[in-house]
């Protein structure tokens, strides 16, 4: 089923998007009116990323032992069930709070602080949620792509939903765990954002493809279907960069970042 949907994704792509190429172009530059500067920006990232941010992250990754990063990693999730729980109350999604609330239970008790993930192996899995989401799902747009050096890609609807969840997490005034945070997600992330780079013409257009597909997907809470076909109505304001080869991703990141 799912390759019979690719097959008629594909034909319909080859007839649909010649056809309307120049009507793209247009809606490119409302999704990033911004370019220019944000490619300064992505410039100024990929120098820090490359002599600075990925070295930290790799050296992080082959020093710490994996059990003792798959515990602080689970520390750091368990602080965040709270305010995922939180957000998925505004949604209307009561379940899934009803799950988040139990894991955070689970996991401060019998998992020692959430150092372990007792709760995935009884039946409470966990899943990401936050104030971007929220606005998401609340029908607001995402508004001008952004790429911030040493945050990453991003919109104006998801840097102030980004901000309300740092001020949600209860150690969000602790550099270090921000650091610790970052240096992790960098370090899993780095095999597909080589992947993203290495096969793109234009690796700034390309992540900024992955990312807003990435984020709708997370929006809709499918991210296992195939991305919807542009959209180019004089109201909408998709992302239209060519579309990358998708790499293969891991469950745990939440969204493919630079950082």
């Amino acid at each position: 089923m799912r390759n019979r949907r690719l097959l008629i994704a594909v034909a319909l792509a080859a007839l649909y998007v010649p056809a309307n190429a120049a009507m793209a172009a247009d809606s490119a530059s409302k999704v990033d009116p911004a370019e220019k500067i944000n490619r300064v920006g992505y410039a100024i990232h990929e120098f820090f990323d490359r002599h600075l941010i990925r070295p930290v992250a790799l050296g992080y990754q082959a020093v710490v032992p994996s059990p003792l990063r798959d515990g602080i990693r689970h520390f750091m999730d368990n602080l965040g069930e709270p305010s995922v729980a939180a957000n998925d109350v505004l949604q209307g999604r009561f379940k899934k709070a009803r799950t988040a609330t139990l894991r955070f239970a689970t996991n401060s008790t019998f998992g020692v602080l959430g150092f372990f993930d007792m709760a995935t192996p009884a039946g409470l899995p966990r899943h990401d949620n936050g104030f971007d989401l929220t606005l998401g799902r609340a029908g607001v747009k995402p508004g001008p792509y952004l790429f911030i050096p040493l945050i990453g890609p991003t919109t104006v609807r998801d840097a102030v939903g980004g901000a309300v969840n740092i001020l949600l997490d209860p150690l969000h005034g602790i550099l270090a765990k921000e650091l610790v945070n970052g240096v992790d997600l960098r370090a899993r992330a780095d095999s597909q954002l080589t992947a993203v780079k290495s096969d793109a013409t234009d690796p700034y257009a390309t992540l900024r493809s992955v990312y807003l597909q990435n984020q709708r997907s997370r929006i809709a809470d499918n991210a296992t279907t195939l991305p919807p076909l542009p959209d180019f109505d004089e109201d909408a304001t998709p992302d239209t960069s060519p579309a990358p080869q998708a790499p293969k991703t891991d469950p745990t990141i939440p969204a493919l970042a630079s950082n």
